[in-house]
């Protein structure tokens, strides 16, 4: 897979007519090829290179939470840029209490913290979090791509009939992967059930569905492809879609399904009329359910547990092929590789694999905390917040508090004995802590030092920045190695089996799968003692539904675990989303400074003062909650054209 998923430059000017002009336009005719290019679906399928470049734009469009640069540098491979490039080359955690980001001019900061973004903004801008409108949005060309792979491979004629069979399973995965991501940020959306042609269009059913429909259908095509798929595929084809895929998507669906946010007695918000056209196309009865399941059923936890043992015990059948990266010695250096070393036993949904290295990332641009002769480097985006430094306990496992340690040891610190001293391995490879080791010297996140530089430069103003996916940020590290994104991990079907373990009341048991993460960067394992600690103080929601089985503390818990163990892999915003979490959305977030007592210096750090925590700039919807936030505005202007589409409520 490397060789035509990979790299840029594999991408060529077929998969490009392949994409750009059949994509997806809701109520308008399609054009049977690009302007002044003269390739057919015919001439595409008509040898196996140009086939698997056809399926490779379609892996293309999946999401990718690594920012890349400016579009227009790849010439025609926009997808190439699209797939990393929403919110502006800002990451999704931005819109969590992870970070704040300070970069002015990316999606979240001009959008999101300013309460500007509405229904009509989604009419033009790519910086929203997952675009639905058809001539921007990636799902919908992904999905249309992938279907006319599916109803065309066949007649390639140098293929052999188990490679199109297998291809075939990849090319579904590719639209369960969309109608997922589509799912989770808007809820019911319409569903194709084939690529749409220019003679059939008229025909087509472009209503808007409720969401167990669109759940309904990921779960369907996930149980083809598992059908279809080999469990794990070789280094060489390392990116291709497995029956591990399929299974593991299934878990992340039914729990998105089993939680509040889907899964309660009354609906988040309720659902409005619609309007113009869209009167006669939708059916009133099914209006409520674009957002909500209609009741609350603890069944649909029950549900997640049998998916993630059908995929444990698959595992187990073909020799536990999927397996933590672990390294006892240095389980630093096992979290640090676990996301971003490629085929390596952990990783089940890989995406993002658009250039050679991760170098020609804007990633590097807007979260590097230093500058390169001659390059302009830390743009503010990636500014962690105290909030989640805090998450991080202490390598005993034992709760870590900024607040704690100043309340006990003064301001006053040193680089042996400070507030962030031995904590978690985690934190140390997720967040630029003051004093770790750094490009062979220490991480100068003082005032004055190389990271922080001044007290108002944007790119560590929290007393913080993102190191996840930055590493030593220089040519060993970061600049020549092969660049990778993990859209699904094995850690995330454990913590997914140990919540749903929860709500139905299997606590011990669900303690046993939280512990293989924690067992992997050396915490202790997880006892109702310890839990009563990290969870102390804390005033946790309370729900409605039948799910007093569960521990609201391992709860927590575990949202916190992931947290840690997903920074940067977006998940941290569908925690917020599925638990419904308007305490987090409303928090006061915190950074604070760090200065070097009078005496030391840079090349002599030993003495450092830190402040107390200092309130960062609230968002809109801190003072201005609405739960409309939960998901996406669709396109106003899609809206109107009458074809069947709800608004989301709030919108």
């Amino acid at each position: 897979m490397k060789s035509n998923i990979c790299i840029v430059s594999v991408i060529m000017l077929l998969s490009s007519t392949f994409a750009g002009c059949n994509d997806l336009r809701f109520g308008d005719d399609f054009l049977d090829k690009a302007p002044g290019v003269d390739v057919t679906v015919d001439t595409i399928f008509s040898a196996k290179v140009y086939a698997d470049r056809a399926l490779t734009a379609a892996y293309a469009t999946l999401r990718c939470g690594l920012s890349i640069y400016n579009p227009s540098w790849y010439g025609s491979e926009t997808d190439i840029a699209d797939a990393g490039n929403r919110l502006g080359s800002d990451n999704l955690d931005a819109l969590t209490d992870l970070i704040e980001t300070y970069c002015t001019w990316g999606g979240v900061f001009n959008m999101y913290y300013s309460g500007q973004y509405d229904a009509s903004i989604e009419n033009w801008n790519t910086n929203t979090k997952f675009g639905f409108n058809p001539s921007q949005d990636l799902a919908y060309r992904g999905i249309r791509r992938a279907f006319q792979y599916i109803e065309n491979v066949d007649r390639v004629p140098d293929m052999s009939e188990d490679e199109k069979t297998l291809r075939k399973g990849e090319a579904y995965m590719v639209i369960a992967c969309q109608y997922h991501e589509l799912m989770r940020h808007f809820g019911g959306v319409p569903i194709l059930r084939n690529s749409i042609d220019v003679d059939s269009d008229g025909n087509t059913d472009y209503t808007r569905q409720p969401v167990s429909e669109v759940a309904k259908y990921i779960l369907e095509i996930c149980d083809k492809a598992a059908s279809i798929l080999p469990w794990t595929v070789s280094a060489a084809d390392d990116g291709r879609f497995t029956k591990a895929a399929a299974l593991g998507l299934k878990c992340r669906v039914l729990q998105y399904l089993a939680s509040p946010i889907f899964n309660a007695s009354e609906p988040y918000m309720q659902m409005g009329s619609p309007t113009g056209g869209n009167i006669s196309k939708l059916n009133a009865e099914t209006i409520p359910y674009m957002v909500w399941l209609g009741n609350f059923d603890i069944k649909r936890w029950q549900d997640v547990v049998e998916a993630c043992r059908e995929f444990l015990e698959e595992n187990e059948r073909n020799g536990n092929a999927y397996r933590l990266v672990e390294n006892p010695a240095d389980p630093r250096k096992a979290f640090s590789r676990c996301y971003s070393d490629r085929h390596n036993g952990e990783i089940i949904i890989a995406t993002g694999r658009h250039a050679a290295t991760y170098r020609p990332y804007y990633h590097t641009v807007f979260f590097g905390p230093t500058d390169e002769p001659g390059q302009s480097r830390g743009w503010g985006a990636g500014c962690n917040t105290l909030n989640f430094v805090d998450l991080f306990p202490y390598a005993d496992g034992k709760p870590a508090l900024y607040r704690d340690w100043i309340s006990h040891n003064g301001h006053e610190g040193t680089l042996s004995d400070n507030p962030f001293v031995n904590r978690d391995p985690r934190l140390y490879e997720s967040v630029m802590i003051a004093g770790d080791s750094f490009q062979g010297r220490l991480a100068e996140m003082w005032i004055g030092g190389r990271e922080r530089q001044q007290a108002t430069n944007v790119r560590a103003i929290t007393g913080f920045c993102t190191r996840k996916f930055i590493w030593d940020y220089n040519a060993t590290t970061l600049f020549n190695i092969p660049s990778n994104y993990a859209y699904l991990r094995l850690p995330e079907i454990y913590l997914i089996y140990a919540e749903a373990l929860n709500e139905l009341g299997h606590k011990e048991e669900a303690y046993q799968w939280l512990n293989k993460t924690r067992k992997r960067v050396g915490l202790p394992d997880m006892n109702d003692s310890l839990l009563d600690e990290l969870q102390a103080g804390k005033t946790l929601p309370s729900y409605p539904e039948a799910t007093s089985a569960g521990d609201p503390k391992l709860r927590e818990e575990i949202l916190d675990e992931r947290a840690r163990e997903f920074y940067f892999e977006e998940t941290r915003w569908f925690d917020m989303v599925r638990w419904k979490r308007a305490d987090i959305f409303q928090k006061t977030l915190y950074g604070i400074t760090i200065e070097l007592k009078e005496g030391s210096s840079s090349t002599n750090p030993e003495g450092l003062i830190f402040s107390d925590p200092t309130p960062l700039n609230a968002r809109l919807w801190k003072k201005n909650w609405s739960p409309k936030w939960y998901f996406s505005a669709f396109p106003s202007n899609e809206v109107n054209k009458g074809y069947g589409l709800i608004q989301n409520p709030g919108w």
